[in-house]
């Protein structure tokens, strides 16, 4: 069993698990997506107000679930956009909970689309530095770096809950996502578990780096598994499929994408295996610890007298 079938085992609701086509794995997904039509609506009911603003606008699905949409006239733009579709596919692949993000053409229209996630409130309802909220996004900092997506701000995940009223968290908007840029844009940090970014202004997390602390290997295993688990072959397959028809040589860019994601998650593997141990590790770590700052403690006692 595949993260992705972990994660609708663990949903254990129908309807949420073929609303987010966790009963399809990622090929099958991108053909779903690819052969699906859409029908543009008048009512925007469906649309959230942030995304009107944008100049979003509502269609409805075959299934007759909502999506939002945007033109993309520009040919670049649009690339980019399906670019995203990559990401989400991969955020499905390893088992993430992620709204379904994609393009369509209507009336030989492009544009851009992200299915509505349904009954969500914004994760800043709640206090995510608690379970399970910080457990997920702890993991889920390893898609976003692997991405190089510096847009994870509260907008950028909302909460569903099950028909068991279980919470989920769904990561939504790829807008930021960087597929393409080679070399490492998001670096560790040597000295302490950390990152470096180019881009000052957004957030690869809500996290801080000392929300980390004291963490076992345990705690990123499953999803470090789920990211370097994907064969390679497999993965430029999905790279070249998600591209035809969006660029002229599909085949090499979609090598291209393959090849900096390559690089990255053994980067990323690397890392986070450099700085987190296994949980025994970090237990005697920690009593270790203990033990210097008593012994610390009974030195200032004793120069004091």
């Amino acid at each position: 069993m595949d993260e992705r079938e972990k994660l609708a085992a663990e949903v254990a609701d129908p309807e949420l698990v073929r609303y987010f086509y966790l009963d399809l794995e990622p090929f099958a997904v991108l053909a779903r997506l690819d052969g699906m039509g859409l029908e543009l609506t008048e009512s925007q009911e469906e649309v959230p107000f942030n995304a009107q603003v944008k100049g979003y606008f509502g269609a409805v699905d075959p299934d007759g679930h909502s999506w939002i949409l945007k033109p993309a006239p520009d040919p670049k733009e649009l690339l980019y956009h399906r670019s995203c579709t990559l990401a989400y596919l991969l955020d499905h692949w390893m088992g993430t909970l992620a709204a379904p993000t994609t393009v369509f053409r209507i009336g030989g229209k492009p544009y851009r689309a992200t299915k509505v996630v349904r009954k969500a409130v914004q994760i800043s309802s709640y206090n995510y530095l608690e379970q399970p909220f910080i457990g997920i996004l702890r993991a889920d900092l390893v898609n976003r770096w692997l991405y190089f997506d510096e847009d994870r701000n509260p907008n950028n995940y909302l909460v569903v809950h099950n028909a068991a009223n279980r919470p989920f968290l769904c990561a939504i908007d790829y807008d930021k996502a960087d597929l393409a840029a080679e070399g490492m844009k998001i670096t560790g940090n040597p000295d302490k578990f950390g990152w470096f970014r180019s881009e000052k202004t957004r957030f690869l997390t809500l996290l801080r780096p000392e929300n980390f602390a004291g963490l076992s290997i345990d705690a990123f295993d499953t999803r470090l598994r789920a990211m370097t688990s994907i064969p390679e072959a497999l993965l430029r397959k999905l790279c070249r499929q998600v591209v035809r028809g969006y660029h002229e040589e599909p085949d090499a860019y979609g090598d291209k994408l393959a090849g900096n994601l390559l690089a990255r998650r053994d980067y990323i593997d690397r890392y986070f295996r450099s700085m987190f141990k296994s949980e025994s590790e970090t237990r005697a770590e920690c009593k270790d610890t203990d033990y210097s700052m008593f012994g610390d403690s009974f030195l200032a006692m004793y120069k004091k007298k």
